[in-house]
């Protein structure tokens, strides 16, 4: 990943010939040297123009250049009106070379960028094809067509997509990485976490912009945590759908399925494996145990032939006498079945209502942890036995004290509350299952009223029938049990299939665990927290070279999370004088230009800083920032300085190190041959 800056050319047009300036870079330290309002600014903004990278200041359309390129240039005494005005930049990858034009006065759209690919302001004489692109408009980075797209595959990048605040995924824009390359002088310098342009609706957009960047894999661990534990969550949902659906197939036989698991398991079957149970007269047995006694009494009542009514006229008046008997005692079993569910509803209820409960006082404990650790719980010192007055020992209690355990802190309440929680949840989970129980046991005594009623009605219809016609109720009860015996068989394949099919869930359940033990434990892996420990060394270190004083270096960190500098977990903007927050900038920017050098990373290998003695920083800090700064050139890396400091003190700064020098006297924009 390599981008240098070869060659500027600003073309201006006026009723009295062409004004501009032609400036061409160098590897290593690039010092460009002017007076305040000469036009150094204007420079190292037409660089961003040619690139189109105006957006990373703001969402606004506007031509980011003074009036001396879009209106009136002052020359002298004199003034003249701008009729054309264009600038071209040459960059460099490092082996190709492309050229660039962008127009910021005239017929031609700002929005078209016209590019070669060569180096046509340094070998003007050669020709190079050239092309048209578009730029700041939709597609601009996306599109064959877009400058942006050609511009990232010159450089080497591969912007990735991330999340936006329109629930979907968006390209992460280059405007959103040269902030931590390129330091304008007018908003640059006013914050280092603020830099980065938010117009783009893009989510933690100064962190995914540092990770890409830095070419950190912790954006690929939270995609791949992410992904993962959302597959978990639809594996669960599907395990619970097929556990409903279990439930639902054999509630027509009043049965449940025991022993399935709540929740996946990596292994199926499991060691105890899912069975149905049928409720049959308050008590459960299998299917099997079900379905073979429903045969065998099938098999018995066809191995007999049906009987005429004469036959078993007295037993059936009996028999209708037993059953009219049974169905009172059923009734009653129903009263009771409801009321021992009313009571388990009751209990429900109040176990939600118990758990709903805890988890708000969960939040209010974490409510009380945030004041608390903000200092903002404050102790009085009347709770504490200390009067306010006269500092003497006091009792708030006409009783004498008692000695009492120290009260538990808000860490081990929070932690009771949720161990309470969880217990209160295993309870609901049971009284669930039981209402469930209790609801298929109440279905089944409800099946046997209707069967007992069933066989009444038949046996009246027998009773009422001619002698010798055979018997309604024998024949009833044969049919009856015939398509039970077949409807119980039907439930138990349909089950059987379903639970085969757990397996397959299983296996999945297998693979995303394996996924996520796979990946760090936090979110970042062993080369990210090298290259953020090399960034905090080098930020450190670079601190001390400058004269950094309101804190003690050592104690800053880049944190894991924001990837900023902090002291004490807040940011260092509210903790440090103004000059001393310009070194941060110094040495946090340069800083990750020296990362770059003994890491894989996304950085360009270019710095680029518009007027970097902000704030009265000593000379002697400045010095030592362009001496650490001229090292760039034995990496092949390049670093831009645009400033106005004394001429004498500024070439007395870079007189022994490594360095390119373009002074200018008087205005930076004169006329041109």
């Amino acid at each position: 990943m390599s981008l240098q800056i070869k060659h500027l050319k600003l073309k201006i047009t006026t009723p009295d010939g062409l004004f501009g300036v032609d400036i061409p870079f160098s590897n290593g330290l690039f010092v460009l040297h002017a007076d305040n309002t000469s036009g150094k600014s204007t420079c190292l903004q037409s660089i961003l123009y040619a690139l189109g990278l105006e957006g990373m200041m703001g969402s606004s359309h506007d031509i980011p250049l003074p009036q001396v390129a879009t209106d009136v240039l002052t020359y002298g005494d004199k003034d003249y009106s701008v009729l054309e005005s264009e600038v071209l930049l040459e960059i460099s990858n490092g082996s190709e070379y492309l050229t660039t034009r962008r127009q910021i006065k005239g017929e031609q759209s700002n929005q078209i960028i016209t590019a070669w690919n060569g180096p046509v302001l340094s070998q003007s004489a050669t020709p190079y094809a050239s092309n048209n692109y578009f730029v700041r408009i939709p597609g601009g980075a996306s599109r064959e067509a877009g400058f942006h797209r050609l511009l990232a595959n010159f450089v080497g990048w591969n912007l990735p997509t991330v999340p936006n605040y329109n629930e979907g995924e968006t390209l992460l824009y280059m405007e959103t990485l040269f902030p931590y390359m390129f330091v304008e002088q007018k908003r640059g310098w006013s914050s280092l976490r603020n830099r980065t342009p938010t117009h783009f609706r893009i989510k933690e957009v100064s962190r995914r912009a540092f990770e890409f960047l830095f070419d950190l894999d912790a954006q690929e661990i939270a995609t791949q945590r992410t992904i993962l534990n959302q597959q978990k969550e639809v594996i669960k949902s599907k395990w619970s759908s097929k556990i409903s659906e279990c439930s639902h197939i054999v509630q027509s036989i009043n049965g449940i399925v025991d022993n399935i698991p709540l929740q996946p398991e990596a292994n199926w079957p499991p060691s105890i494996q899912p069975r149905i149970l049928v409720s049959r007269e308050g008590n459960w047995i299998s299917i099997s145990q079900f379905t073979s006694d429903l045969e065998e009494h099938l098999r018995s009542l066809e191995a007999q032939d049906i009987p005429t009514v004469e036959d078993i006229s007295e037993d059936a008046q009996n028999e209708l006498q037993v059953k009219q008997d049974q169905l009172v005692i059923i009734d009653t079993n129903v009263k009771l079945k409801f009321e021992e569910i009313e009571n388990q509803t009751s209990q429900i209820t109040e176990i939600r209502s118990r758990i709903s409960s805890l988890e708000e006082e969960v939040l209010k404990n974490r409510d009380l942890r945030k004041l608390s650790d903000l200092n903002a719980a404050q102790d009085l010192q009347t709770s504490t036995g200390v009067c306010p007055t006269c500092q003497q020992s006091i009792t708030d209690s006409l009783i004498a004290p008692q000695e009492m355990n120290p009260p538990m802190t808000i860490d081990q309440n929070v932690e009771f509350i949720r161990e309470q929680l969880r217990i209160f949840q295993a309870m609901l989970q049971s009284e669930e299952r039981n209402f469930e129980i209790k609801n298929r046991e109440l279905n089944s005594i409800k099946s046997r009223a209707i069967e007992v009623r069933e066989d009444i009605r038949a046996l009246k219809t027998t009773l009422t029938s001619q002698s010798n016609a055979p018997s309604y109720s024998a024949i009833e009860e044969r049919v009856r049990l015939t398509e039970k015996v077949r409807h119980v068989r039907l439930i138990r394949d349909q089950v059987d299939v379903l639970l085969g099919s757990f397996s397959e869930l299983s296996d999945q359940w297998r693979e995303v665990q394996t996924g996520l033990s796979a990946l760090p434990d936090g979110a970042l892996s062993r080369e990210d927290r090298s290259k953020l420990n090399d960034l905090e060394n080098s930020f450190r270190q670079q601190l001390q070279e400058y004269g950094f004083s309101s804190i003690n270096p050592s104690e800053i960190e880049i944190s894991p999370d924001t990837y900023f500098p902090e002291y004490e977990g807040y940011d260092l903007q509210f903790d440090l004088s103004a000059s001393d927050y310009i070194r941060v900038f110094w040495a946090y920017l340069l800083g990750l230009l020296e990362v770059s050098r003994n890491h894989q990373t996304n950085h360009l290998g270019v710095l680029i800083l518009d007027e970097p003695r902000q704030q009265s920083a000593r000379e002697t800090s400045i010095e030592a920032f362009l001496r650490r700064a001229s090292l760039s050139r034995e990496f092949n890396q390049q670093v831009i300085v645009a400033t106005s400091e004394s001429v004498s003190v500024l070439e007395q700064y870079i007189g022994d190190i490594p360095h390119t020098y373009r002074r200018f006297d008087g205005v930076i924009i004169s006329p041109m041959s």
